[in-house]
């Protein structure tokens, strides 16, 4: 815990920065940053004082004496910085007295007393910093500044927990029990975010919120909180503006990390440094200098945590002191070098020294720049900010792929890595997906490779508009594009790659003849963890079990761990479609074959109850789609039959019938049915109902 009081966030080793305004004013922060740091600092002097008199006394020993000279540098590197420049100066001939005698002499002794004097006298005077203020010249920033979060939900526990959760992040919040109170809240001041119960005064209400929200202008982002899981409840918010989906129960803490998301995606172009410093005053300083600037500033005082602490953040630029216990910032940077992830990120160096020898050793080790201290805020503002502007400019050609302006490999692999490692902090589940375009080298062999671009860039943009912001979507290489998903597991993953393969089969391509083309993809979808605990083990099971969807003929996604039946065997299917409507029945199988499905049709109820019936049953059947007027047997017969063999023991019977009334519904259930869908229907909520059945 460092002397400031900040205090360390879900298990990282990085130091929650203070929020603010990007048009706050740099002088007031480093007033508001010496305040806090006061206490500290003079505690600093102390050290020294009692070194002072420990000479006088005649009893300083080793101990007290490197103390003092740690407290000594630590002083001239912060107390500039906070406009004590002759405190600067005044704390490094301390420091010159401790380093070059051993056995101080009475006269030194009386020397060091004099410069401690002086030093609490310069520290007692108001600090002197320059008037200058950031181009925008806007006041202090204030709690009114904080970006606000809008609680609405009707459980009052739940929502003053992520009240208080929120308040703790930088985040200012307000709780709405009733949607009365959350249009009053809207109208009074627009939030940046508002996390949203559905059930809200009743089944859905929310929902009229959320549309109310999405109507505004400029929209305001909203998450859902929801008891319910359907893909149909998530394709309906999507379609109504939200940009987040939560189900309950759910942590206060999961709840914000969302909200966060969603804010950090609004400021996308807000750069992060990671500040490494053993002294928490000069990382205050610095939080101070930078914050304004539209620069966030993770801190870390400890340099034993500083690899997890880079992990995690993930930072554009490294801000690293030379001189901390343990490891110095030159050991923190070559290690840095020596991985790829991260031998491109630019490190600059604070350091008291800038005599010839620490230079040469800074870029040795790697060094983009140097800072000495104590900092100027001007210089160390100018110099960063110019180094974060031309990585910016960097990654936007490095990240893309230039045809499709999705991330390319490279990109893709470091954001699915952080993914993943949210996940597994978060014990949250994680989907990847690699999809491949059917006979693509056709498209480019007989229409051109104008018409197979053209193909490349519309698919590229209809996965952009199918998944969420926080998702990954990204091209491999050639016809190949690979989609992670946070908190999905492999069955929603198929579930969604299988809608956006259903409106890829709705695009026509024009040719050079002017001619239509039609385009299809198979898919492949493995889950963190069962599948895999790491990103290379996680694509050799979604490349596994793409191979397997081109080998069944393509068109389609399937699940790792996706086999085909096995001749001799006993056939076993996921779904038997007992319907004697051709048109109709085919419709089903093809939907659910190009989700993974293992799937069958019979069109006569006797058939269906001979093959699933009897001592040994030629057929088995997770779930059965049972229309209920049949050729050779009634449906309702069917059921009970299935009942008394005890089928249903393993089967799940959906009945499909055009009788919707309370009385038909009733006896299908009494027979033995698991759910009940009247004709006409939605198939995708057809396909929820049959996870829902095969998961009970």
């Amino acid at each position: 815990m460092s002397d400031g009081g900040e205090s360390l966030r879900e298990g990282t080793a990085v130091l929650e920065p203070p929020a603010r305004s990007a048009r706050g004013s740099v002088a007031a922060a480093v007033v508001e940053a010496w305040e806090r740091f006061r206490g500290p600092v003079l505690a600093r002097v102390d050290a020294v004082e009692r070194a002072a008199l420990a000479v006088l006394e005649g009893r300083l020993d080793e101990e007290v004496r490197r103390e003092a000279e740690r407290e000594a540098h630590k002083l001239a590197g912060s107390v500039g910085t906070f406009g004590f420049a002759q405190g600067s100066r005044i704390a490094r001939e301390v420091e010159r007295i401790l380093q070059e005698s051993t056995a101080l002499e009475q006269a030194e002794a009386l020397r060091l007393t004099d410069l401690v004097v002086a030093l609490r006298r310069e520290l007692a005077r108001a600090p002197s910093l320059p008037a200058a203020e950031p181009a925008s010249g806007a006041a202090p920033a204030g709690p009114a500044d904080l970006p606000l979060l809008l609680v609405v939900d009707g459980d009052a526990e739940l929502a003053e927990r992520v009240a208080m959760e929120a308040s703790g992040r930088g985040m200012r919040a307000r709780v709405a029990l009733t949607l009365a109170d959350a249009r009053v809240a809207v109208a009074e001041e627009a939030p940046a975010v508002v996390l949203l119960d559905l059930a809200l005064d009743g089944e859905d209400a929310g929902l009229e919120l959320l549309r109310e929200l999405a109507a505004r202008t400029p929209p305001i982002p909203a998450v859902v909180l929801t008891a319910r899981s359907s893909f149909t409840d998530r394709v309906e918010v999507a379609r109504l503006g939200g940009v987040g989906f939560l189900q309950k129960p759910v942590a206060a803490g999961t709840a914000v990390e969302a909200v966060r998301v969603v804010l950090r995606r609004g400021d996308a172009g807000r750069s992060t440094v990671l500040a490494v410093d053993d002294d928490p005053a000069v990382l205050a300083a610095v939080q101070a200098l930078l914050q304004p600037q539209g620069v966030e500033v993770r801190v870390v005082d400890d340099p034993l945590r500083f690899w997890d602490a880079l992990e995690a953040v993930h930072p554009d630029l490294v801000l690293v002191d030379v001189d901390m216990p343990h490891f110095d910032g030159i050991e923190l940077c070559r290690v840095m070098r020596n991985d790829g992830r991260w031998s491109a990120t630019p490190v600059v160096f604070l350091t008291t020294r800038n005599d010839a020898g620490t230079v040469q050793r800074v870029f040795a080790a790697g060094a983009d720049d140097f800072v000495v201290k104590p900092i100027v805020g001007p210089e160390l503002v100018g110099r960063i900010t110019n180094r974060l502007e031309r990585v910016r400019l960097h990654r936007a050609l490095a990240d893309t792929d230039p045809l499709t302006g999705v991330a390319n490999r490279r990109r893709s692999e470091e954001l699915m890595q952080q993914l993943l490692h949210l996940a597994m902090r978060q014990q949250q589940p994680l989907s990847l997906a690699i999809l491949d375009l059917d006979h693509f080298k056709r498209v480019n062999d007989r229409h051109g490779h104008g018409t197979g671009d053209e193909v490349l860039r519309r698919v590229a943009r209809l996965l952009q508009r199918s998944f969420r912001a926080e998702d990954v979507v990204s091209r491999w290489g050639g016809e190949e594009f690979v989609v992670a998903m946070f908190g999905m597991d492999k069955d929603d993953g198929v579930q969604r790659l299988a809608e956006v393969l259903d409106a890829l089969r709705q695009e026509s391509f024009g040719d050079l003849d002017g001619g239509e083309l039609r385009v299809t993809f198979s898919g492949g979808v493995s889950q963190y963890p069962p599948d895999g605990a790491d990103l290379a083990t996680l694509h050799r099971a979604a490349d596994a079990a793409l191979y397997q969807a081109k080998e069944s003929g393509r068109d389609r996604v399937l699940p790792a761990g996706w086999t085909p039946e096995r001749p001799g065997a006993v056939e076993s299917v996921d779904v038997l479609v007992v319907e004697d409507d051709e048109a109709l029945a085919k419709l089903l199988l093809h939907a659910l074959e190009t989700r993974g499905y293992r799937s069958r049709w019979i069109s006569d109820g006797a058939e269906a109850a001979a093959r699933l019936t009897g001592s040994r049953p030629s057929l088995r059947a997770r779930v059965v789609l049972l229309d209920v007027d049949l050729p050779g047997m009634d449906g309702h017969v069917l059921l009970r039959t299935l009942g008394r063999e005890r089928v249903l023991e393993r089967t799940r019977v959906i009945v499909l019938t055009v009788r919707s009334h309370e009385a038909e519904v009733v006896q299908t259930l009494e027979e033995g049915a698991f759910d009940h869908v009247p004709k006409p229907f939605s198939v995708p909520v057809l396909l929820q109902r049959i996870r829902r059945a095969m998961r009970a």
